[in-house]
C-alpha cells in the first residue's frame, strides 16, 4: 500500500510536474505514428493538396475566353476587318448567323451575344471622317447576368473596333437579354455559393454521419440483424434527405431573405431544383463513406469533391474558358449542373422547358451514385 502511495506521490512531484521536451516529443512521435500505420489517411494528405493546386492552377492559367458569340455582318468593308479583328480575339468564339435568330438562342443561352453590323457602316464611317455626321451605330445583344462575362465581351469588341478604326465616333449600342436582366456581383454569385455550399455541407455531414456510426460499432451491431444492405441504405438517405432539407432551406431563405438575391424564375421550382441537386450528393455522401475508415478520411473527402468542382464546375471562371483538353471535365462535375439549374432559375427566369437536360443529368447522378453505394456497401461485420 505505502509502495503504491508513494507511486501516486512520485507522480505528481514538483520534478515530474515541469516542463518536460522528452513528453513533447513522445506525443509528437505518436501523432506521427498515427498516420504512419494509416496509410490511406496518409495518402490523401499528400494526394488531396496536390490535386485541387494542380486543377485550380490549369484552370485559372488564363483569362475569360471562347465565349460564344454569333455575328450578323452586312458590311463588307470596315465591318469585315472589324470581323477579322474579333475573330483574332480569344475572348470570343465567332460564328456567322442571322441577328434575330441570334437574340433566340442567345435567350436559350446557346450564345453570350450577337452582334450586328448594319449594310451602311462603311458609309457612315465615311460620313464620319466627311464631317457629315457624327456617329456610326453597331448593335449587340448580349447576356448581362454575368459582369465578368459581359466585361471580357465588351473588351473584346471595343479592342476590334480601336484596331481598326481608332477613335472613331462609333457607338455599340447595347440592349440586355432575359428582360434587361442586369445583376451586382452579390446577385450573380448567390446560385454558385447555393450550388457549392449544398455539396460541401452534404457531402461532409453525411460522410461523417456514416463514419462516426463505423467507429461506434453501431454497423457492427446492425449486421447481426435481418436488415438487408438496400434497408440500411435506404434508411441513412432517408435521414440525411431530411437533414438535407433543413440545410436546403437555411441557405435558400439566407440568400434571398438576407442577402437579396433575386429569384427571377418559379420559386417551387428552384426550391425542387435543390431538393434534387441535395439529394445527388446525400447519394453520393453514402458511396463515399464506404471507403472511409475513419473521421479524418471522411473530412477529407468533402473538399476532395466540392473544391475542385469549384474550379472546374464555373463558379470561379466559365466553363467554356477552360483549357481545351479540361474542358470535357466539367460535364462529369455534378456543380456544372447545380449552377446552370440556380442560374437559369434565378437570374433568368427560366423554367423546366429551358432547364430539362440539366434536370435529366441530375436525376442520372442520383441513379448512378445510389447504384455505386449499393455495390459497394458492406453487408456483413469486419472479420
Amino acid at each position: 500500500m505505502n509502495k503504491k502511495k508513494d507511486k501516486k506521490s512520485d507522480e505528481f512531484s514538483p520534478k515530474n510536474l515541469a516542463f518536460s521536451m522528452r513528453r513533447v516529443m513522445a506525443i509528437a512521435l505518436k501523432t506521427i505514428n498515427q498516420f504512419r500505420r494509416d496509410r490511406r489517411t496518409l495518402g490523401l494528405l499528400f494526394v488531396v493538396p496536390m490535386a485541387i493546386m494542380l486543377i485550380f492552377g490549369l484552370a485559372f492559367s488564363g483569362e475569360v475566353q471562347n465565349l460564344p458569340v454569333l455575328i450578323d455582318n452586312q458590311d463588307t468593308v470596315f465591318g469585315m476587318m472589324i470581323e477579322e479583328n474579333l475573330a483574332n480575339d480569344t475572348r470570343v468564339e465567332l460564328t456567322a448567323g442571322d441577328y434575330f435568330e441570334g437574340v433566340e438562342q442567345v435567350e436559350k443561352g446557346d450564345y453570350y451575344a450577337v452582334i450586328l453590323i448594319p449594310a451602311n457602316f462603311t458609309q457612315s464611317i465615311l460620313e464620319i471622317q466627311a464631317g457629315n455626321t457624327t456617329q456610326a451605330n453597331i448593335y449587340l445583344y448580349l447576356d448581362g447576368t454575368k459582369p465578368t462575362i459581359k466585361g471580357s465581351l465588351l473588351g473584346a469588341l471595343r479592342d476590334a473596333l480601336d484596331e481598326t478604326m481608332g477613335n472613331t465616333g462609333i457607338s455599340v449600342v447595347q440592349e440586355l437579354a432575359f428582360g434587361g436582366a442586369e445583376f451586382s456581383g452579390l446577385d450573380v454569385g448567390i446560385p454558385a455559393v447555393i450550388a457549392f455550399v449544398l455539396i460541401f455541407l452534404l457531402v461532409i455531414v453525411g460522410v461523417i454521419t456514416i463514419i462516426r456510426e463505423k467507429i461506434q460499432g453501431t454497423q457492427d451491431r446492425l449486421y447481426a440483424t435481418p436488415l438487408r444492405s438496400s434497408e440500411r441504405l435506404l434508411g441513412y438517405v432517408i435521414g440525411l434527405l431530411l437533414i438535407a432539407m433543413i440545410m436546403i432551406a437555411l441557405v435558400l431563405i439566407f440568400g434571398v431573405f438576407v442577402f437579396g438575391a433575386k429569384v427571377q424564375g418559379n420559386v417551387f421550382l428552384l426550391i425542387f431544383a435543390a431538393l434534387l441537386f441535395g439529394l445527388a450528393h446525400v447519394f453520393l455522401a453514402v458511396f463515399l463513406a464506404n471507403f472511409a475508415q475513419n473521421e479524418l478520411q471522411a473530412i477529407q473527402f468533402a473538399p476532395l469533391t466540392a473544391i475542385p468542382s469549384m474550379a472546374l464546375g464555373g463558379m470561379m471562371v466559365p466553363t467554356i474558358s477552360l483549357p481545351v483538353w479540361l474542358y470535357p471535365v466539367s460535364f462529369v462535375v455534378p456543380l456544372t449542373y447545380g449552377i446552370n439549374l440556380f442560374e437559369g432559375i434565378m437570374l433568368k427566369g427560366w423554367g423546366f422547358a429551358e432547364l430539362w437536360v440539366d434536370f435529366l443529368v441530375v436525376g442520372a447522378m442520383c441513379l448512378i451514385f445510389f447504384v455505386l453505394a449499393i455495390i459497394t456497401v458492406r453487408n456483413r461485420m469486419r472479420d
